[in-house]
């Protein structure tokens, strides 16, 4: 009887299995190969359309004839637009090139006077500084994200590459326990090296070091891209028979924190802290990180080395804005989007301004939105609309990310005089990278100021960008990032910028001033070469990026927005007609996460769901020929 019963359970499971089976095979052949296209729209990647390279441009005004073009009522409402962007971040630039390429004219508007969000620089003094862009993991080599970034800039995007000693570490620092590590980048390297350092413990990385792989196998991650196109009720179907932890390692381990993962394989405190560090770029501690989103940081900048782009980080958006005008499109800054205009529950356009006598009324059938969730579902809607995407719930609940504090420093002599090179530089007072993270957002100011920061990013553009040398002799800088609270700043909250009075300017330049003496002691050559100082807070985040509280990343990076439910949530489309979504809340911060959420987008809205990566991957084998493997193809 046993047998029987277990046997008619049987015969259950295999019909519902053939029952899937079927019901997927039919909307995988609908999805994958559906050829339909809005319009007479063309291939973005029907050919390659990169150009001979041509000298860096290091006219600063022939720059920002590109970068600073202001908008006019005129300007933008001359052209019939087929789609209007809301944001000039990587995201929102990336997408409107690849839209441009298929005959899309676009427009794209962007707050700032400057183009690029995180990817501008800006100068003063005498000196230049990038704001977002610090590092960029594998551009060196042929793959498909590196592909599509030549397409949509024309082949003109060069990068340098870090030596292996990709970062370094100092614990305790500026304490008689003070001592550091360097982090070794190459396949495998990272691994090696740690097992030599702690012999001891080589059992544990190595099983550490399996479990990292299994994180980021392409075949397991890309089902975190393919669950952001898939229609939302046939990713409930998969999720209610269990399918997605069952076909990827990124969603069977993505609530696994990084701290759990690491202390159930090594003890040494040292070691937790060097397996660990990294995740300080996603702005939580590593008890909240993912482990796959630790893992595909780790194998993108440093199982295949980090590199840095030539010319700066602004080069990103200055090649790619020419080829969304070729095709009729515009990027216009001092572009202040007040409203989503909306008829019938439809987006229709976009408001930019917000004074009743200067507001403008711009129409479009597609509106994309690269000012993150937070802003475009809370503020930029109408919350009768807006209830009616499936991210609304999200953008409810998930935090916004924390904010840094930048101290930007520039030097008299340069980088080899200073003893600036490409590395990373990561500061710890401590050894607790747990600790340290906690206390630093939650001590008041003035405790903090009475022992060394807590903890600090060292990061020069000069030392790492192989033109610096040419465009800005006898000089260098240094970027100083760190974690700061918003509730410190927040009383300075919508004020215009350099109008906020001198109790904002001595609060900010206290913390600025005790941060440059902390690093000047450690690094005795700097401190008679310092000749600029300048002090960024949460709230200089929240005027330029326009992101809530001043947060970095938008969206908080923590365990719960990567799984499996609100993976899927967070996707280019909105749920609300005639509205997608771009940049980092669509997949994760970072430059590459970014293009990438481009590319989705752009494969959603030009109808090509699956065969957009497909005529990439066509155009890829062309130029570079097969991939020796899936890690090559990918990462």
């Amino acid at each position: 009887m046993l047998f029987g019963i277990f046997g008619k359970l049987l015969e259950v499971r295999i019909q519902i299995g053939i029952i899937l089976a079927v019901f997927c095979g039919y909307w995988i052949k609908k999805l994958l190969f559906r050829t339909e296209t809005t319009g007479q729209l063309k291939s973005p990647f029907a050919e390659d359309s990169r150009t001979p390279l041509t000298p860096l441009i290091t006219d600063h005004t022939k720059r920002d004839e590109t970068m600073k073009r202001a908008f006019t009522k005129k300007l933008a409402s001359e052209k019939k637009w087929d789609a209007i962007v809301i944001g000039s971040g990587i995201g929102g630039l990336s997408a409107a090139a690849l839209l441009s390429k298929a005959g899309m004219k676009v427009l794209v508007l962007e707050k700032h006077y400057k183009c690029g969000g995180a990817c501008h620089t800006f100068r003063d003094d005498g000196y230049e500084f990038d704001v977002g862009i610090h590092y960029v993991g594998n551009f060196i080599r042929p793959t498909l994200i590196r592909t599509f970034l030549e397409q949509i800039s024309d082949g003109q995007i060069q990068f340098a590459k870090f030596d292996n000693n990709v970062e370094r570490l100092v614990l305790d620092a500026m304490s008689p326990l003070q001592r550091e590590y360097t982090i070794a980048s190459g396949p495998d390297a990272f691994e090696n090296q740690l097992i030599k350092q702690f012999p001891d413990e080589e059992q544990g990385i190595k099983e550490f070091f399996r479990l990292l792989k299994r994180a980021y196998q392409p075949q397991g991650s890309m089902a975190y891209f393919a669950f952001k196109l898939l229609p939302l009720w046939f990713v409930n179907v998969l999720r209610f028979f269990g399918l997605p932890r069952r076909l990827s390692d990124f969603y069977a381990l993505c609530q696994v924190s990084v701290k759990e993962a690491i202390e159930s394989h090594v003890k040494n405190k040292d070691l937790q802290f060097l397996l660990s560090y990294s995740t300080g770029g996603f702005l939580v501690p590593p008890s909240r990180v993912s482990l796959p989103m630790m893992a595909l940081l780790h194998v993108h900048c440093c199982e295949y080395g980090s590199c840095y782009p030539v010319g700066g980080a602004s080069e990103m958006p200055y090649r790619i804005v020419p080829v969304i005008e070729r095709s009729g499109g515009r990027v216009l800054m001092k572009a202040h989007v007040s409203q989503i205009l909306t008829e019938g529950g439809k987006v229709v356009g976009v408001r930019v301004g917000n004074k009743e006598n200067s507001m403008v009324d711009i129409h479009a059938p597609i509106v994309i939105s690269d000012a993150g969730m937070h802003n475009t579902l809370l503020d930029l809607l109408p919350e009768r609309v807006a209830e009616k995407s499936p991210a609304w719930p999200l953008a409810k609940t998930i935090r916004p990310s924390v904010g840094n504090l930048s101290v930007f420093v520039g030097l008299r002599g340069t980088p080899e005089e200073l003893g600036l090179t490409a590395q990373n530089i990561w500061i710890h007072a401590g050894c607790n990278l747990e600790k340290m993270f906690t206390e630093s957002l939650v001590k008041p100011l003035p405790e903090l100021l009475e022992k060394p920061y807590p903890a600090l990013l060292l990061s020069s553009s000069a030392g790492k960008d192989p033109s610096w040398k040419n465009r800005y002799p006898d000089r260098s800088t240094l970027s100083i990032l760190s974690f700061a609270p918003y509730s410190e700043f927040s009383q300075w909250s919508g004020l215009p910028t350099k109008k906020r009075g001198d109790d904002y300017n001595t609060t900010k330049n206290a913390i600025g001033q005790h941060i440059v003496d902390q690093v000047t002691t450690m690094f005795p050559k700097l401190k008679n070469a310092v000749d600029y100082v300048s002090v960024g807070s949460p709230v200089t985040i929240e005027h330029f990026l326009v992101t809530k509280q001043g947060g970095t990343y938008n969206m908080e990076h923590d365990l719960t927005r990567f799984g499996e439910e609100q993976a899927s949530l967070l996707r280019p489309e909105s749920g609300i007609e005639g509205l997608y979504f771009t940049g980092q809340d669509v997949i994760s911060c970072g430059f590459a996460a970014c293009l990438s959420s481009a590319f989705l987008c752009a494969s959603v809205i030009l109808k090509k769901r699956y065969l957009l990566s497909w005529e990439l991957f066509n155009l890829h084998r062309k130029l570079y020929g097969l991939p020796k493997g899936r890690n090559s193809l990918f990462l």
